[in-house]
Order: C-alpha cells, then structure tokens, then sequence
C-alpha cells in the first residue's frame, strides 16, 4: 500500500445509530470505514483485514469492548493493532486502567468531541501509513539484496571458473625465460619472466624482493652442481645445459632443464645471459619408471635364465639315467643271444 490509498479503520459498536454518528464524524476520502455490530464481526473482520485503529465500544451485548480486545491480543496478526475505546464509563481510574490492561491504547469518552477524535484518528493513520511506506521499503531493498545476492553468486562462481582456468594454464606452463644482467663478472640483477609462476609456484615480484631465492630452491644435493655450471658459462662464456631439481613452492620436488645462454660484446666481456628453465619432472618420472621396468624386466630374465638352466640339468641327468638304462638293456640281450645259441649248440 502506498501513502496515496485509503486508510481502512474499523468501527465496533453494537448499536447502528452510534456506527452511523461515529462514521459522519469520521467522513474523509482518505478513509476506508468499515463497521462490525458485535465483538464477534469485529475479530472476523481484522483478521481478513489490516486495519490502521480499531474504535470500539466497551459495554456490547454477549462479548464486551475489553473481552474482544483480550482476544486481538491472542492472534498474532492482530496482537499489534491499535485499539481506541469508546465509552461513557471510563470516566473513572479503574476503568481506564482496566481498559489499558486489555491492549487499548488509547480510549474517548462519550459525548465525544469531533476535533479529538479526528486528531487521535489521523495519528494512527498517519502512522498506519508511515509503517506501510516502511514495509514497502523493507521489500524493495529485500528484492534489491536478493537481485545483488545472486548477481554476487554469478561473479563468485565466475571467479572460481577463472581461477580454476588460470591454475589449469598454470600448470601447462611447462617453461620460462630470465635474464642476467652481469658487470665486472658479477650478476648486478635478474628479470624473470611471467611464466615462473607456473613452473616453480613464485612469482617474478617474489623473486625482485628475494635476490637468494634462486639458490634456495635449489635441492641440497645439487646445489654445487649448479653453481659448476654457472661457473663454467662464466669461464668458457659459452652455452650450458644442465638438470637438477628444486622446491617448488608448494614443497614438492620438481625436475628442471636450465639452459643458459651467453650475451658477449665486441671485447669478449659477458654482458648479461638469457636462462631457458623448463619443467622435466614428467620426463624424469617417465624414465624412473622405465629404468624400473627394465630393472624388473632384467630380474625375470635372470630368473628365468635360471629356472631354464636348472630344469636343463635335470633333464640332462634325466638323460643319463635313460642312456644308461638303454646300455645295459642292449648288454642284457646280448647275454641272452649268447645263451640261446648256446642252447641249441651244446659244441659251441
């Protein structure tokens, strides 16, 4: 509701010609008069209704002005809502007080005087409308909160989708260059390009405000290694490349080529040097695996080779054992054909 629409207030009285004087008395456009003859219409109505005031009298038939009021109080919809009684018996403190204690929050007495009731009805109108504006208000911005919530959401989910794309380039990011600058044989600074990030977890920022860092990520065991290879560049001021391995930045241990180029001037003094550095931890995992696959692959041989040759000395003596038998098996007959001629010629 906006502060242009009617204000609907409530009448309660059980007598007609009382709602009819209190409704002329209470004639303005911008009200919405509706009028209930009993207790009972009064509850019906306010609870189909969001009246701004209830003005109601106290002495009704069946159920009274302080009994409807004790149950608008019980409703939750209506436990708010302001009640005003009408009565020519309030003129005394006990009933005054017995009517504040029911819920009213204010209360005129009969003969009424139109001016007070006219201003008494326009404050709660006019507070009516000032809680109707701010309920409104209170939507708009909920549906604006809600319309930003989930714009926040899409920009939320888009930014992980971006950073789920950039880690994923990050880690294709297999190689990157840098640059020595040297003076009198000494490196006097380092520009590193972006893809360092991708390839040992630091940035090129990281390495500007940590000039030892190079060294540090370099495994233990290989330290003296790279620095032969510096050293050799150096000397020979020729190209150098070499393996060896790092920490990266997330503490795992990666394989590195270093491929380190010599930039000479006309007097043969190094200037600077370019560094190629690429990522060959896959590479290193593949040929660990081979090198243990032939190391496997040879074991079963030389096993095999020796499960071959034992079964090649049984049979050979399984052989011997057959020769052997076939010897004496040939001199065995021999013996017999000497008995039968023997046999048959007792002269010879």
């Amino acid at each position: 509701m906006t502060a242009t629409d009617k204000t609907p207030i409530l009448l309660v009285d059980d007598r007609p010609e009382n709602l009819i004087a209190l409704a002329s008395l209470l004639e303005d456009p911008g009200l919405d008069i509706f009028t209930a003859p009993s207790g009972n219409e009064a509850l019906r109505l306010t609870l189909k209704h969001d009246f701004a005031l209830v003005l109601m009298d106290v002495r009704m038939p069946d159920m009274d002005g302080f009994e409807t009021a004790e149950l608008m109080r019980a409703y939750p919809k209506t436990s708010c809502l302001p009640i005003i009684f009408v009565s020519a018996v309030m003129k005394d403190t006990k009933h005054q007080f017995k009517g504040f204690e029911t819920g009213a929050f204010d209360y005129l007495l009969k003969p009424i005087d139109p001016t007070i009731l006219r201003s008494k009805v326009r404050v709660f109108c006019d507070l009516y409308q000032q809680r109707q504006m701010l309920e409104t208000h209170e939507q708009q911005l909920e549906a604006i909160i809600c319309e930003r919530t989930a714009e926040l959401n899409t920009t939320l989910d888009n930014l992980r989708e971006s950073e789920k794309r950039f880690r994923a380039l990050l880690e294709s990011v297999t190689s990157y260059m840098f640059t020595v600058a040297m003076d009198g044989g000494r490196a006097v600074s380092t520009e590193h390009g972006a893809g360092c990030l991708g390839v040992t977890g630091f940035s090129a920022g990281e390495y500007s405000a940590d000039p030892d860092l190079w060294y540090r990520m370099i495994h233990p065991d290989d330290q003296q290694m790279v620095l032969d290879a510096a050293q050799q560049l150096l000397t020979s001021k020729a190209a150098v490349t070499f393996e060896h391995r790092i920490r990266h930045k997330d503490g795992s241990i990666r394989w590195i080529q270093s491929t380190l180029v010599p930039r000479v001037d006309r007097a043969g003094e190094l200037r600077s040097y370019d560094g190629v550095i690429s990522d060959i931890t896959e590479r290193k995992r593949a040929e660990e695996k081979i090198l243990l696959l032939n190391q496997e692959l040879e074991q079963r041989v030389r096993e095999r080779t020796k499960e071959l040759e034992r079964r090649n000395f049984e049979l050979e003596q399984m052989n011997k054992v057959f020769v052997g038998r076939e010897l004496r098996m040939a001199e065995l007959k021999g013996k017999i054909a000497e008995l039968e001629i023997k046999r048959h010629d007792p002269f010879s």
